[in-house]
């Protein structure tokens, strides 16, 4: 086919955005829909909440360890050949997790299954980067970030009623059917956008990259239930070992993954950094926010979706308009906002008595208004003002950023509300997630799950005075 050179405003760009909308929207979805389900997956294979962060951070670990890789395949096989790999890997890895028969063949799947993300993720926004010009597309990342907060705003409902009906199986057939649609529109729709950089791959950036990723999300989710633990000691070490050895190595290497000049614009770098900070709330808040809700409060799958429904939806409005804002009163101003809402609706959340729907939903709304002033501009800084040449690195490095705080953020708030979960219970003995149903074991739970949520808050402010470094 012949190859279309990209001009400012190209002909097929909003055709093009609608693809990189159903990657994105695909891959949010994937975290936030099966976020729903874990409560029956834990019932169905007798797992605790350290299976289903592994089931759920397998995916995350891939994904963030090689997205930087995957960033730079896209720069060198153009957008579209990485959107085509990376739908087609999503629709297989799904498809198999759906027939998956216990905890260990759901992680390996969803490993694969971040694998292809990691290829196709960056190209969404690279996509969008390339085809729109420097006019339209501050608002084409708005929607495109928008479109990421419907995948939180309705993947849970979608998630909960896929459940209902037909049973945790189902979440993983949503994600692949969704994974089809991505694969038809990448061959029809995006251009033919030539690879832009050549030279040879870096393999061992790629190989350090992940090995980094792997052994922090370890240590995150293992180290506190046995902190002097050979295998935590470990991995602090190999945490510390890659990631050095990972920096040492791609200011070395003569066509590094991460180009570090990307990281000479200290409006790139804060951009960064806060998006990780924010990542971090925003991703571990569902994952403990839909246990809370379906064993503290004692909610339905489908229930437990429709309150967690409006942070999405509050996100995906005010994303819209964040843009618009910013020229009125500054990204810094709206960002520092931003953040304080977060914190304030994630406190809230997770303070709300048993039972208090309208009160969630307002902190929810509160805490999705926060991250609809914080994300897209965020996301602006990073990939706002890069070339052609790099756009697919510089999407990969806001990809990981999100990736790596969702990580992190779920693994830690995870084992905050397993362990403030085992120390509010009257006896010492851990109880199952699947066998909690007295009144005091439902309320341990509750206490524990608000122990996370102002951890998630905590970060949040944290992440203020980072934003206005910018």
């Amino acid at each position: 086919m012949q190859t279309l050179a990209v001009r400012p405003g190209h002909p097929d760009r909003w055709r093009a955005l609608g693809v990189a909308c159903v990657g994105v929207f695909l891959l949010v979805v994937s975290l936030s829909a099966l976020n729903v389900a874990l409560a029956e997956i834990a019932a169905a294979f007798d797992a605790g909440i350290a299976e289903l962060q592994w089931i759920v951070d397998a995916y995350a670990v891939t994904f963030a360890g090689l997205l930087l890789a995957g960033g730079a395949i896209g720069d060198r096989i153009g957008r579209r050949r990485a959107l085509t790999i990376g739908f087609a890997i999503l629709v297989v890895a799904n498809g198999a997790a759906a027939a998956g028969s216990s905890v260990g063949v759901l992680v390996v799947f969803r490993a694969i299954g971040g694998v292809g993300a990691a290829i196709m993720m960056p190209a969404t926004l690279a996509t969008v980067s390339e085809v729109f010009d420097d006019a339209g597309r501050p608002q084409a990342i708005a929607i495109w970030s928008s479109i990421a907060a419907a995948g939180g705003a309705f993947g849970p409902f979608l998630g909960g009623w896929m459940v209902t009906v037909a049973g945790w199986p189902a979440v993983f057939i949503l994600i692949s059917a969704l994974a089809v649609v991505g694969l038809i529109g990448a061959r029809r729709w995006v251009p033919d956008l030539p690879g832009r950089r050549d030279g040879a791959f870096d393999i061992g950036g790629a190989g350090l990259s992940v090995g980094a990723v792997a052994s922090l999300v370890y240590l995150v989710i293992e180290g506190p239930v046995h902190p002097t633990g050979l295998p935590t000691v470990i991995a602090l070490l190999a945490t510390v070992g890659f990631a050095a050895a990972f920096v040492r190595h791609e200011r070395r290497v003569s066509d590094p993954l991460l180009p570090f000049e990307l990281l000479a614009d200290s409006r790139r770098r804060v951009g960064a950094v806060t998006l990780t900070l924010a990542a971090f709330g925003f991703n571990g808040i569902f994952f403990v926010g839909a246990l809370l809700l379906q064993i503290g409060w004692g909610e339905s799958g489908l229930a437990a979706g429709l309150l967690l429904v409006p942070i999405g939806v509050t996100e995906v409005v005010v994303a819209n308009a964040s843009v618009r804002l910013a020229r009125r009163h500054g990204a810094t101003t709206l960002i520092t906002v931003g953040l304080v809402l977060m914190a304030t609706g994630y406190v809230a959340m997770g303070l709300t008595p048993v039972g208090a729907r309208g009160w969630f939903i307002i902190a929810g709304v509160a805490a999705g208004v926060g991250n609809g002033l914080t994300i897209p501009l965020s996301i602006e800084r990073i990939v706002g003002t890069v070339e052609p040449a790099h756009a697919g690195v510089a999407s990969s490095l806001n990809d990981m950023a999100i990736e790596l705080g969702a990580a992190v953020g779920i693994g830690l708030l995870g084992v905050v509300q397993r362990l403030r979960f085992d120390a509010a219970l009257p006896d010492s003995d851990p109880v199952a997630l699947a066998d909690i149903a007295s009144v005091v074991e439902r309320s341990a739970f509750r206490t524990g799950s608000a122990w996370a949520f102002v951890l998630a808050a905590v970060v949040a402010l944290l992440a203020v005075p980072v934003a206005r470094r910018a």
